[in-house]
């Protein structure tokens, strides 16, 4: 063969051996390692110690610094939301198929997004994996599953109301964590942090969290794809050695700054480089033990000490042998200056169950990278009044109902702790007083907030009023003005609460608003819009409080020839649809009627009447229209279970076993219909409950005009 023939062959092979090579590094879906056993503790960093020097760089602005927090799903404590801009919820898994997720306690999920009403800029992300969290391997060697997966991701984010994904994969190439791997992992890993960035989009957040070291990515390829990088600066050895030094010394095994570095060097600018910090030590054997443990407990009985080099306290025995390695508010505080000299991003702590009751290490970070962006506001001093009943509140806050409760036919409100009245369904009244400041004629009082108002006609020598169905989480102005129009008294007040009760007349009962419930992606259900109760079977007075609320439609679900107009006036607008029953055969066998109710509150929206959805007791079939416009809107399963719940609270006859508060706590109610009807809305194979609400509702005919102007009124 000539040589230049051999010349040209060698070159055309090399090219097909670079394209082979290259299609092989694509999708490889092959090469797994059979798992291992758990090692005793996480890997120790093998990569190769660059020499470092402590050093003071001169600061680099980069903007706002962040903190994220990794709230697990086993604990139950919540975080202060103003002490951090980020929480990654620990965590899901990736089920056997190697596509579906498995998110561990949902209504736990629900609760830390729900911490965005007092924090609205907070960010939530889901983190998905863990250590010996498996089925990564499997699941990004093959592009089915791996497309699958990110479709799923995305579906989590968007059904829990979330901000991104975290993937804590521990690690690529590595069974330590007695999981699965490939030689492949590397590259597979890059591809699903493309993957993954092409379905969630450019708007939502995509992390991960990396090993102290920086052998299993390539970082410079998969970080582009990345918002930033959550370094686990901890578990990096245990006594003798510290476990999350922020400088090397003859104590460590390696460094926060060494972690940096090589990230740095690995391809990664500083400014998207998190340095996680933990709220545990790490004792010579055993498992590690919470900051709060540590200060509290068994461990308080040792002698801390400082290593100057490291900028680590420690804890010795007696005999001066280190027992504890940890971080305290001296190091982290010279973490965060660290993290604000060299122009890092922010820190990232695990977990935030650890720190002490007083929130020491959340503080410490806070005020360091936050200073006074995250501050509680200053109290205002108003008088603050509970509308919401006490034992409706409590059921609120204390009972837990969601989608992972296994038995579906009993109530858990039989196991309700806070205990309670069986008229608690009646909301709190306030009585606001003033002086009169020697005046002696008749007065009237205004009170008002931002959307509504009322007056009060008040005889001469009256300093006080009763004040019903005011709306919680509500700054109200009152003026008490002379017939000669003097202004007698004026000021301010608040309430609390959650669920805005209304009370008419004895005889309507479970009288309350849909407003108030949060969907999970963080909107409001708002307030004064929609209201479900009892039969309106009312007086005078009680006409007078319904006028007052605004109220302006009535749709009454009872039996067909129930009534034909309001008992409230003409003027109010009214539809009886006609239903004998409710849930499931309410919405498959009176469909139309169904429709009839979602055409009508519409329509009601778009003129500004508020509605009162009522039938006889205000439970089954006022609760079927309440499960679907709820659901249409995008709150969770478990606040659909807690409304239904919440009727309970009238003693009417359906509602006891008997007479007596007591009796009525120990009832067992059967709650089949409610579940039955949430299984029936499930049979859409939408990917969430809101999509199937929405799914049946259009099924059914409700023009999807209705739809969407009832979810733009009905939220914000």
């Amino acid at each position: 063969m000539p040589a230049t023939a051999f010349f040209q062959m060698k070159s055309i092979l090399s090219i097909l051996l670079s394209l082979v090579l290259f299609v092989g590094c694509e999708q490889p879906e092959y090469g797994f390692v059979v798992p291992v056993p758990s090692p005793s503790d996480k890997v120790e960093d093998e990569d190769d110690k660059e020499s470092q020097t402590p050093e003071d760089p001169t600061p680099v602005p980069v903007g706002e610094n962040i903190i994220v927090g990794y709230a697990t799903y086993w604990e139950s404590r919540l975080p202060d939301p103003t002490l951090l801009t980020h929480i990654n919820y620990a965590f899901a898994l990736i089920k056997d198929d190697f596509e579906t997720l498995d998110v561990k306690k949902p209504s736990r999920l629900q609760q830390v997004v729900s911490l965005k009403k007092k924090n609205p800029d907070l960010k939530v992300v889901l983190s998905v994996g863990g250590w010996g969290a498996g089925n990564f391997s499997e699941m990004a060697g093959d592009a089915g599953h791996r497309r699958k997966f990110c479709e799923n991701c995305l579906a989590a984010v968007q059904q829990y109301g979330l901000d991104g994904i975290d993937i804590d994969w521990e690690y690529p190439t590595s069974s330590s964590a007695g999981i699965s791997s490939s030689p492949y992992d590397m590259n597979n890993f890059t591809l699903l942090m493309r993957d993954l960035r092409e379905t969630l989009g450019p708007d939502r957040l995509l992390t991960i969290a990396t090993y102290a070291g920086v052998k299993y990515y390539d970082l410079k390829t998969a970080g582009q794809y990345l918002d930033f990088i959550n370094i686990m600066t901890y578990d990096m050895g245990r006594p003798p050695y510290h476990h999350s030094a922020l400088y090397s010394s003859s104590k460590t095994k390696n460094s926060c700054v060494e972690a940096v570095e090589k990230h740095f060097q690995a391809g990664v600018p500083y400014e998207k480089l998190v340095l996680g910090v933990p709220f545990y030590g790490k004792p010579a054997e055993g498992e590690s033990v919470d900051y709060a443990d540590i200060i509290s407990g068994e461990y308080s009985k040792y002698t801390r000490r400082w290593d100057d080099v490291s900028k680590v306290p420690y804890l010795v025995d007696a005999g001066g042998t280190m027992v504890l390695c940890y971080d305290d508010e001296q190091s982290l505080a010279l973490k965060a200056d660290y993290i604000k000299s060299k122009g890092l991003l922010g820190a990232m702590y695990w977990s935030i169950e650890g720190d002490d009751a007083s929130w020491t290490l959340s503080r410490t970070l806070a005020s360091r990278l936050l200073g006074n962006a995250q501050e509680e506001p200053e109290d205002d001093g108003l008088e603050t009044y509970q509308v919401t009943h006490p034992y409706m509140q409590a059921f609120i806050d204390e009972v837990e109902y969601n989608v992972d409760y296994t038995d579906k036919t009993t109530s858990l409100i039989k196991n309700f702790p806070g205990g309670g009245p069986g008229e608690a369904d009646i909301p709190p009244s306030v009585t606001l007083s003033w002086d009169l400041n020697g005046y002696t004629g008749s007065t009237t009082l205004k009170v008002w907030d931002e959307e509504w108002s009322r007056e009060y006609p008040l005889p001469a020598g009256t300093a006080s009023q009763e004040l019903l169905n005011l709306v919680p989480n509500t700054k109200y102005s009152y003026t008490v003005t002379g017939s000669d129009h003097t202004t007698v008294a004026e000021g301010a007040f608040r309430t609390k609460g959650s669920i805005h009760q209304v009370y008419f007349s004895h005889k309507v009962r479970n009288a309350r608003d849909l407003g108030g419930w949060k969907t999970v992606d963080g909107k409001t259900v708002v307030y004064r819009k929609l209201y479900r109760g009892g039969a309106v079977r009312i007086d005078e007075a009680g006409k007078a409080e319904w006028r007052a609320a605004g109220i302006k439609a009535e749709l009454d679900l009872r039996e067909e020839g129930s009534a034909s107009k309001s008992p409230v006036g003409s003027d109010i607008a009214f539809i009886c649809p006609g239903f004998p029953h409710g849930y499931k055969g309410m919405m498959t066998n009176y469909a139309s009627g169904v429709k009839d109710c979602f055409v009508f509150i519409a329509d009601c929206l778009r003129k500004d009447k508020p509605v009162f959805i009522h039938c006889s007791a205000g439970r089954d079939r006022t609760g079927t229209i309440a499960l679907l416009t709820l659901g249409l809107l995008g709150v969770s399963e478990g606040d659909l279970g807690k409304d239904y719940e919440l009727t309970y609270f009238s003693p009417a006859d359906w509602s006891m076993s008997g007479s007596g508060s007591e009796q009525f706590y120990d009832h067992t109610r059967n709650v089949s219909t409610f579940r039955g009807a949430c299984e029936y809305v499930w049979s859409f194979k939408g990917k969430t409950f809101a999509e199937n609400v929405e799914r049946y509702l259009l099924y059914i005919g409700v023009p999807q005009q209705d739809l969407d102007d009832i979810k733009s009124i009905m939220l914000k």
